[in-house]
């Protein structure tokens, strides 16, 4: 089941052949890491992974191989079944310069991250924070939009909550 790697994404054909050929033509394509798990499946090819950017270059070589032909779907986060339901939380450090600190700060806690840390080192600024993972999707995203592409981001699997 990959506990350890949180997000899921599903990349299909939208040619009239079988999803599970498909699957297992792309499983040739690409390498697994630490990061990120592939499976062929009746439904397509499903990818695994500890955050988002580790489904980044899967994707890219995926569309470079099958072109218009492939359907990836949006990530979705991956739950331990039970009751109560468990989802996974993150660990976050963000690094920025001091100009951006307090918009990349008020960012993370619109997607409800408890701020763990502040450190100031000259020009930069590091942010640690803890958050669920379906709220920090497209955080990247957001953070490059805010800081003109220079802000550094990583996330880690911390723990599995209600």
């Amino acid at each position: 089941m990959f506990y350890q790697l949180p997000l899921e994404r599903l990349a299909r054909h939208r040619g009239s052949r079988p999803q599970l050929d498909f699957a297992r033509e792309a499983l040739l394509a690409l390498h697994e890491s630490d990061d990120a798990r592939y499976e062929a499946t009746e439904r397509g090819l499903e990818m695994y992974a500890a955050h988002e950017e580790a489904l980044a270059q899967p994707v890219a070589v995926l569309r470079d191989r099958f072109g218009d032909l492939l359907d990836i779907r949006p990530p979705r986060v991956r739950c331990l079944p039970g009751h109560p339901l468990q989802q996974p939380v993150m660990a976050v450090r963000v690094i920025v310069r001091r100009e951006h600190s307090l918009a990349a700060v008020h960012e993370l806690r619109a997607r409800n991250a408890r701020i763990e840390e502040e450190c100031q080192r000259g020009r930069i600024v590091i942010i640690r924070a803890r958050a669920a993972l379906r709220d920090l999707l497209g955080l990247g995203e957001r953070l490059a939009a805010l800081t003109g592409g220079t802000a550094q981001h990583a996330m880690r699997l911390s723990h599995y909550a209600p």
